[in-house]
């Protein structure tokens, strides 16, 4: 099987800080991930978590509910400072990445047509993942069809990318 550098080089670098730290280091990972910290490696700790579970040294009953609650609620802190804040953050720090007022104004149109999907296949696009909560705040989207779709994001990517790490690592000797 040919894994592309980048997954092992990433797989590699988080699987330490799992060992050490566990559920924490996953959850708080998890959490900035879906709060918004641009490049946070949200599908490199699920993968190395998939790995572990693979391995025996983290169960998987207790990871799954605390990875999809921690990228749930980080989504969901996400939300409320678009809520809250507007164009003002955006604008002001986002020309680093290219965020501008017109792309703003495309994005929030986007999200009041197609809000679901945009929520739901979003957390399998970075930096998507790590903008939708703010943009959907800030685009007025109702919290409760965003609370929902967002969890069921979640859960989707949580096992996708989870179960792609145990699988993985089936092929790839862990150490």
């Amino acid at each position: 099987m040919n894994i592309p550098p980048f997954l092992l080089s990433a797989t590699h670098t988080a699987l330490p800080i799992i060992r050490r730290d566990g559920l924490w280091a996953i959850s708080g990972a998890l959490f900035l991930d879906s709060f918004g910290v641009l490049f946070m490696p949200g599908e490199s700790i699920l993968v190395a978590a998939g790995f572990l579970v693979r391995y025996g040294v983290v169960s998987i009953w207790p990871l799954i509910p605390v990875a999809v609650i921690a990228a749930t609620l980080g989504n969901y802190g996400a939300y409320g400072l678009g809520r809250r804040f507007g164009h003002l953050v955006p604008l002001r720090w986002g020309r680093w990445i290219g965020i501008t007022a017109p792309r703003l104004e495309k994005t929030e149109h986007f999200f009041k047509q197609h809000g679901p999907v945009a929520v739901m296949l979003g957390r399998f696009l970075v930096p998507l993942r790590q903008l939708q909560g703010y943009v959907a705040g800030n685009a007025k989207m109702g919290f409760w069809r965003f609370a929902w779709w967002s969890f069921l994001g979640a859960v989707a990517w949580v096992l996708l990318w989870g179960a792609g790490g145990w699988w993985v690592a089936g092929y790839v000797p862990l150490g």
